[in-house]
């Protein structure tokens, strides 16, 4: 896709995905990768587009195929949005070496998986 959106100073981000994290102490720059895992799993739309308006395609496209735990619908997805292939751009996608669930070490409900254990 084209990159069409108006570069913005700092993401307007929801709380639905940084629900008990200060997104005024978040590095946009260093962090981008986490910040975008969170995004795609826990975030809205708006929250996607908002990090589109920010980095721009071309930066997510080099910085995304470095994620370790994107599963097989947010790697397919990506492919589709940023033009991606999947065998050969998502490093650890080909290598088997994805977490099935994402662990973010700030959000306390990451880190229980009560309702997992059965």
């Amino acid at each position: 896709m084209t990159e069409r959106f108006n570069k913005m100073d700092k993401p307007v981000l929801s709380s639905r995905a940084f629900r008990y994290v200060d997104k005024d102490t978040l590095d946009y720059d260093s962090g981008m990768l986490n910040i975008f895992e969170r995004v795609m799993y826990k975030g809205s739309f708006d929250d996607f587009i908002a990090l589109r308006k920010f980095y721009g395609d071309k930066k997510i496209r080099k910085e995304i195929i470095n994620t370790k735990c994107f599963g097989p619908k947010e790697v397919n997805f990506c492919c589709f949005i940023f033009n991606l292939k999947t065998a050969t751009d998502f490093i650890y996608y080909k290598e088997g070496r994805f977490r099935a669930y994402p662990e973010f070490k700030d959000c306390l409900e990451d880190l229980y998986y009560e309702h997992l254990a059965g």
